[in-house]
């Protein structure tokens, strides 16, 4: 499936040939270096050499006052210089505290800088992608007093075309959302925007929308004309010198892979890898891999086409009755009605194959409404043999003959206009181009629906969607293994590929995440943390809670549990949820009793940012914050303000997940050679936010009596730091956690 869209792409991008129009605004060039050169004979890595940086009277040492020397930080520095020097890949599970960032940093730049070769680094987070450039590589230049050259590079969605925008400015906005961000971006580059979207708040929505028509990810823009003739005005192009001439260039996940399974090629040839957080790869992967259809994204690109406010015809029906002299009018008129008429015929098949889906979908719930969660239903082959399912097929063989039709005439019409271009200029090559784009669009849409439905690419997970904020199901479509893709493009074409992160092993092994990441010849270390649990740390299993399946039982336990833990601790608590409801619940239920003890609680959701909570929280005195998935990890408080780390469920995936479901099916034992594993990954991350530092001192609730009662429990505990463990009932848990914490 995959294959198919880079094969298409490449062919519309070869078969364009439209040069760039003169008008395109300027942006402020940067200043270029030469692109890297590898050296003709690689020279290795003098591991003792370069770790001598971080070792007593190093350089970091007498560059920082206070610089802490670790042994895991040393053992992992030289474990990545030998994994380079010897082109071997490698597995490093790096403890919380070891300084795994600077372990990979000084051997990155000290291999490029010596070899020529970039190194690409790859993160998960933002947060990481913004601790390394602003944080550490200044703080390691200052350092080691060198010259190191980094930069961020990131997928093309998010790099303003100038082309576009100047083909937008002549045509005019089509719509207020249109004008809108328009105005916004012309704004943002008045006062020195660079072209970045970080740099820009984008609503979502409508604005994001027009965002993807104006950003360098379409086909109908074309960087290399653009930095041809237009002296190099390109944002993308400004960020794809700056990383061909760096020494280390840092990619998020999801356009690690994603850059070379579709064909982008954003990210400069290079041979050497470190990915951090390696144990969000698969699923970042999975993300970036993601098709999606809907009934609504469907019309937009029919309406797009066909609007009279500003519609791709409507623009095209424009130019000729300006352009064309009046004898070829009706041939261009014959063209567009006839694009006019299929349009027609989409829109209304369209609702008829939604429809299918629909009635398909409730069939499967005999007679049952939509519940709060929605419904989520495999494309098995089995579900092909099902009742409804025949009627979904006839209505996309009804479908699919007129999204043919309109994508022939979409391309016979760009080709006229770009021949029409050297008469009627630029108006002509924007509409020639945002043909073909369109033309693309339609096609990969109908190669999407058409494997989702009738022709089931093998390896690829297919399911419906459906929710009450839904009018109409979605279609969907994955990979079903991540794994090959690693090897392929990774583990096998690249010389060093190192992976890191403080969660890989599960059970003290990798073989988990080996299978997940097709990693079998790599080689492994994992690095204990420096910090001493034992003494810093108390886990407390609660022995006498419901089981979290009881529903309103456990509920009310957990409910006066937390309310008397936090009023003995002073608050200083981060609770973990695995659902959004069972967290609402909660902060209805303990909010008022808290605040009457002067302890603030905060709630995932409420409207501000992940990162606004956290700041808060960081800086009150007596405060509860409460989070469901994205707070299990990236939460780094040290010190008191968090002190309780409460984790209300083990974190289990959604058994019947379209693709939980679907790779748990590729093992023999499903939940206890995956489930329990990828609970035990992210309740490692949960529980490493409580100690972030030497100095802290905390205690660790499990509300989970699974971790006690089940075979599997046992695989959890066991999977953390040696603490100082206790296991008792919720009545003694306030008085023993404020003993713990000197309260």
């Amino acid at each position: 499936l995959f294959d198919d869209v880079y094969q298409r792409r490449s062919a519309v991008i070869e078969d364009t040939g439209i040069p760039a129009p003169a008008f395109i605004p300027r942006f402020e060039a940067t200043a270029t270096r030469p692109a890297l050169s590898p050296v003709a004979e690689i020279t290795t890595l003098d591991a003792e050499e370069i770790a001598s940086a971080v070792e007593p009277g190093g350089a970091l040492a007498l560059h920082f006052p206070g610089y802490e020397h670790r042994t895991q930080q040393v053992a992992m520095l030289k474990a990545v210089a030998q994994a380079l020097s010897d082109q071997q890949h490698l597995l490093v599970e790096a403890g919380t505290g070891i300084g795994k960032s600077l372990a990979y940093l000084i051997p990155a730049f000290t291999w490029a800088m010596q070899n020529g070769e970039r190194v690409v680094i790859s993160t998960n987070t933002i947060n990481l992608q913004d601790q390394l450039t602003h944080k550490d590589i200044p703080d390691l230049q200052a350092a080691m007093q060198a010259e190191y050259r980094a930069a961020v590079l990131k997928g093309r969605a998010n790099y303003l075309c100038p082309r576009r925008l100047a083909a937008m400015r002549r045509l005019g906005p089509r719509d207020a959302d249109e004008a809108r961000l328009l105005a916004k971006v012309l704004v943002w580059l008045h006062q020195g925007g660079s072209g970045d979207r970080g740099q820009i708040n984008i609503v979502r929505g409508g604005q994001a929308a027009v965002w993807a028509r104006l950003s360098a990810d379409s086909i109908d823009c074309m960087p290399d004309s653009c930095r041809q003739h237009a002296n190099d005005a390109c944002p993308y192009y400004h960020a794809r010198d700056a990383a061909e001439s760096a020494h280390v260039v840092i990619v998020n996940h999801a356009l690690l892979l994603a850059d070379i399974v579709t064909g982008n090629r954003v990210i400069p040839e290079y041979r050497y890898l470190i990915v951090d957080e390696a144990h969000h790869l698969e699923s970042a992967t999975t993300q970036g891999l993601t098709i999606q259809v809907t009934e609504g994204g469907l019309r937009r690109q029919l309406h797009d086409l066909t609007s009279s406010e500003g519609g791709l015809l409507e623009r095209v029906l424009q130019l000729a009755q300006r352009e064309l002299p009046p004898e070829n009018l009706p041939t261009v008129q014959e063209v567009v009605n006839t694009i006019q008429k299929l349009t027609r015929d989409c829109q209304e098949l369209t609702t008829d194959l939604f429809a299918a889906l629909t009635t398909f979908l409730e069939d499967r719930r005999e007679g049952q409404s939509l519940g709060p969660y929605g419904q989520r239903d495999r494309i098995l082959p089995s579900t092909r043999t099902l009742p409804h399912w025949s009627e979904v097929e006839v209505a996309w063989e009804a479908l699919r003959v007129p999204l043919k039709a309109i994508h022939e005439n979409l391309a016979t019409m760009a080709d006229d206009l770009a021949a029409f271009a050297d008469q009627a200029g630029s108006v002509a090559e924007d509409l020639a181009v945002s043909m073909r784009s369109h033309a693309l669009s339609m096609t990969e849409t109908r190669s999407y629906l058409e494997n989702m439905i009738f022709d089931p690419t093998p390896n690829m997970i297919f399911w419906l969607e459906h929710s009450q904020r839904q009018a109409a199901p979605s279609l969907h479509a994955a990979p079903l293994e991540v794994g090959p893709l690693v090897e392929k493009f990774l583990w096998h074409k690249k010389e060093s590929v190192i992976m890191t992160s403080a969660t890989l092993t599960t059970a003290g092994e990798f073989d988990f995440i080996r299978r997940r990441l097709n990693a079998e010849d790599a080689d492994e270390l994992a690095l204990g943390s420096p910090f001493d649990y034992e003494s810093s740390t108390l886990l407390y299993l609660v022995d006498d809670i419901p089981d979290p399946n009881a529903g309103p039982p456990y509920q009310r336990s957990l409910e006066q549990s937390l309310n008397a833990l936090c009023r003995a601790t002073s608050g200083r608590a981060l609770v973990l949820f695995t659902s959004y409801q069972q967290l609402r619940r909660t902060a209805h239920a303990i909010t008022a009793r808290l605040a009457a003890e002067g302890i603030l609680v905060y709630e995932q959701g409420e409207g501000a940012s992940r990162h606004a909570l956290l700041e808060t929280f960081r800086t009150s005195e007596q405060a509860v914050l409460l989070g469901t998935r994205s707070f299990w990890e990236g939460v780094d408080v040290p010190g008191p303000a968090l002190s309780v780390l409460a984790i209300t469920r083990l974190p289990f995936d959604v058994p019947n997940d379209p693709i939980v479901a679907s790779r748990a099916e590729t093992y023999e034992n499903p939940f206890g050679e995956y489930m329990v594993p990828e609970a035990i990954l992210r309740f490692r991350q949960g529980f490493g936010r409580l100690i972030r530092t030497k100095s802290d001192r905390g205690i660790a609730v499990i509300y989970d009596h699974r971790v006690l009662s089940k075979h599997y429990g046992r695989a959890f505990i066991d999977s953390l730091p040696r603490s100082t463990i206790r296991q008792g009932p919720m009545h003694e848990l306030p008085a023993a956690a404020a003993r713990w914490l000197g309260e």
